[in-house]
């Protein structure tokens, strides 16, 4: 079907708007909505090495977890939509846990501060947002392709 009407629509979808990137948003505020509750335990425990333990394990993971939902997004309308996802499972899971081993293998004031266990804790819960909105993101496209 060669229609101008369905050519458009095809290159419609291939472009990349703002609201394509809200899951990015949504991880962020997740992980900024838990970061207090990860500071105040670093500080009670470790004082202001616990606290900069917190950010480092936030900004690790908060940095793989992203890198996950942009392969995601940008390989959303391409026939590797789900792949995007598998090779997501590569930075959601190597980035943080090879950053934490060789953190915790390193020493230093981080590791006795307990980064490693933070970086643990924090992938545990940002896994559960960003699985749910890397499915969101395939089963979007696969139901506007059947649509179409």
């Amino acid at each position: 079907m060669n229609t101008p009407q369905a050519n458009t629509s095809e290159t419609h979808n291939a472009q990349l708007g703002w609201r394509d990137f809200l899951p990015c948003l949504w991880m962020l505020l997740g992980v900024l909505g838990v970061f207090p509750f990860f500071a105040a335990y670093g500080y009670t425990r470790f004082e202001l090495h616990g606290v900069f333990a917190a950010i480092t394990a936030a900004s690790v993971v908060l940095f793989a977890m992203e890198a996950a939902i942009l392969t995601a997004i940008f390989l959303k309308n391409t026939e590797l939509r789900v792949q995007s996802v598998l090779l997501g499972m590569f930075f959601r899971a190597g980035i943080p846990l090879v950053f934490g081993m060789l953190m915790h293998k390193a020493g230093g004031p981080l590791a006795e501060a307990g980064l490693f266990g933070m970086i643990l804790v924090y992938y545990l819960l940002t896994l559960v947002v960003e699985t749910i909105l890397a499915v969101q993101l395939v089963s979007q496209t696969s139901t506007i392709k059947k649509a179409v």
